[in-house]
């Protein structure tokens, strides 16, 4: 199977999806085009191996409404605003590959088979993709690859593994139509789990390829968990939580307008582990005392048997819980999503104005922190219980919202995994002048999507 740079989606629509193929690099200059809900990346990158270079860069906020659920409202606006892009940013090429994602029109699965042949497996994903998708088979595109796994080939009785992936026509047709008339020329349709590993595993020059890496990408609507061995993306999850919940949840806590709420947490947003580290000790008494009682956080929950991820990729439902009888049970009632409480912490001592406007951040942030925590511990057990010989080695942050001051710190005390905010350009020269320096730095884990396209042809040829 081609790595994480194996392309799952083509652009033209074909009756009997076909296996993907690959191809060897060109060395030519391509566009990398990520159109997100809160904002629109380009990268241009040109050659290939050791030659391979960063010459253009841009970011632009995605004007309000135009990008729904990953769905491009307007064809004709966007391609406006992204040409004003490129021109702003002396971008060059028109050879673009584009990247389509959201929950509302994308489903990206890891699907188990019998184990059958080349034609056989054609004709089971074309009659039976209807099973994994929440939309009509008949106006989809879509793509697959068998997963190449030398202990499960081996084992008659083992089932085959396939990645599928499958958009509604109309969301790609949408992506394909604006990039026409921002004048660029769409080599290929991607998917963004695979252009991520593209860019921050078969570009890492520090081994990470070679381990079992989840890869946690942080948008403005929800966050994508990808969990890749040895270069292959062998488990996708889609939470629904992004840069957005927290966001709102400033925006509550303190009584501001969603404008001024991400201004607040771009600016203020931290976390604070001493004084997540003192809460556990005010409710088990010390650090100890946590641990004996099988707790390591303050938002910890028993996932001993972790329940599968749900048929289209949304956060898994949380367990079963025993409750006290009623005399009458509303059968059409719905049950209210359980909140996660903001622990108690005693107030410090002699702070400033600044440092209080930070704690109060923290504190609005604190419990989607903790419902984001036990969803990505929830995707990483699930992990473990199917592959119970597999060790995970490192979570890796990237998108947006990756950019949290303290989010990798305490992840890695959360989950128990080595954390570290990607860096996307780490592997790479860097010759674009349009956004440099120390805001490149800052901007680093959000073009990881669109670094992952440009060099789809550098990875794997086009």
């Amino acid at each position: 199977m081609a790595k994480s740079g194996g392309a799952v989606a083509t652009k033209k629509a074909s009756p009997r999806p076909a296996p993907v193929k690959t191809y060897r690099p060109t060395g030519g200059s391509f566009v990398g085009v990520d159109i997100g809900t809160h904002a629109v990346k380009l990268v241009e990158v040109t050659g290939s191996g050791t030659n391979l270079k960063v010459t253009g860069l841009s970011r632009e906020r995605t004007p309000e409404g135009l990008v729904v659920q990953g769905v491009i409202q307007d064809p004709k606006s966007m391609g406006q605003f992204i040409k004003q892009m490129i021109a702003k940013s002396g971008i060059r090429s028109r050879k673009a590959v584009v990247a389509v994602g959201g929950t509302a029109g994308m489903v990206v699965r890891v699907v188990e088979v019998p184990k059958m042949s080349a034609g056989e497996l054609a004709d089971t994903m074309k009659w039976q993709i209807e099973q994994y998708i929440p939309f009509a088979a008949s106006d989809v595109e879509m793509a697959y690859q068998k997963i190449d796994d030398a202990v499960a080939d081996a084992d008659p009785a083992a089932q085959m593994e396939v990645l599928i992936a499958v958009a509604q026509r109309d969301m790609v047709s949408g992506h394909l139509e604006a990039l026409k008339l921002a004048g660029l020329d769409v080599v290929t349709v991607d998917v963004e789990p695979l252009a991520i590993g593209r860019a921050l595993l078969d570009l890492s020059k520090t081994g990470l390829k070679a381990k079992t890496t989840v890869v946690i990408n942080i948008g403005a609507s929800g966050t994508e968990v990808g969990i890749y061995r040895d270069g292959v993306l062998r488990f996708p999850r889609t939470i629904p939580l992004g840069g957005e919940a927290f966001t709102r949840a400033v925006a509550d806590k303190l009584s501001l307008s969603l404008d001024a709420a991400e201004d607040e947490k771009v600016e203020r947003g931290e976390v604070l582990l001493d004084l997540i580290e003192q809460a556990q000790e005010d409710i088990f008494g010390s650090s100890g005392d946590a641990a004996d009682n099988g707790i390591s956080s303050p938002w910890d929950v028993d996932i001993s048997a972790p329940l599968p991820p749900s048929l289209f990729g949304d956060a898994a439902p949380a367990a079963p819980v025993e409750a006290a009888p009623v005399e009458e049970v509303n059968p059409f009632a719905v049950t209210p999503e359980p909140v996660v409480e903001s622990p108690s912490i005693p107030e410090p001592v002699a702070l400033t104005a600044s440092e209080q406007r930070v704690r109060d951040v923290f504190m609005a942030l604190l419990p989607v922190l903790g419902e984001f925590t036990m969803e990505l511990r929830r995707s990483v057990d699930y992990f473990r219980s199917k592959y119970p010989t597999e060790t995970v080695d490192h979570l890796l942050l990237c998108g947006g919202g990756a950019n949290l001051r303290g989010f990798d710190a305490y992840l890695e005390k959360e989950i128990g995994l080595p954390a570290s905010v990607a860096d996307t350009f780490g592997s790479v020269n860097v010759t674009a002048k349009s956004i440099a320096g120390a805001q490149r730095t800052a901007l680093s884990s959000a073009f990881a999507v669109a670094m992952g396209l440009a060099a789809r042809d550098a990875v794997i040829g086009s």
